[in-house]
């Protein structure tokens, strides 16, 4: 039973402290890569629907456009990119495309902001965790050898 603990506690530390120097030591081609992949799956808007809801969701929350800007959609811009106006409804900015009622942000640029705000909290979190399993791991091995 204690073997499997250490074990288990062992493997935790292993993939926690390699994921977190492999993803600082590889965040530019991972920004890259997330880039391509937005790009793709313009083309499968309104065609699938996990790839539409996620579009949806990411535009309107993170209040962006678009891969770089709203011209990413050639001409059939999502309502997604339409700002809300008073009365919680959209705006008609296929028609209309102004700064009062299209987002201007592409959302690869939210995305990477938002990020970098959560980046600290992240790297907390994981050094927190570190903090908790590190002296249980400890523990674990000493169990075991004194057995």
């Amino acid at each position: 039973m204690c073997f499997y603990y250490f074990l288990l506690s062992f493997l935790a530390v292993v993939l926690l402290g390699v994921g977190s120097v492999l993803g600082y030591a590889f965040r530019e081609r991972i920004a890259l890569g997330l880039q391509d992949q937005m790009y793709e799956s313009l083309d499968q808007y309104g065609r699938r629907r996990l790839t539409t809801v996620s579009w949806d969701m990411t535009q309107e929350d993170l209040q962006c456009c678009g891969v770089e800007d709203f011209r990413d959609w050639n001409e059939r811009i999502p309502d997604s990119c339409c700002m809300d106006d008073y009365g919680a409804r959209k705006r008609p900015c296929q028609q209309l495309q102004t700064s009062l009622t299209i987002y201007r942000t592409g959302c690869y640029e939210a995305i990477t902001q938002t990020l970098v705000r959560n980046g600290l909290m992240l790297g907390g979190a994981a050094l927190l965790l570190l903090l908790a399993i590190v002296p249980a791991t400890v523990m674990a091995y000493y169990m075991l050898t004194t057995i």
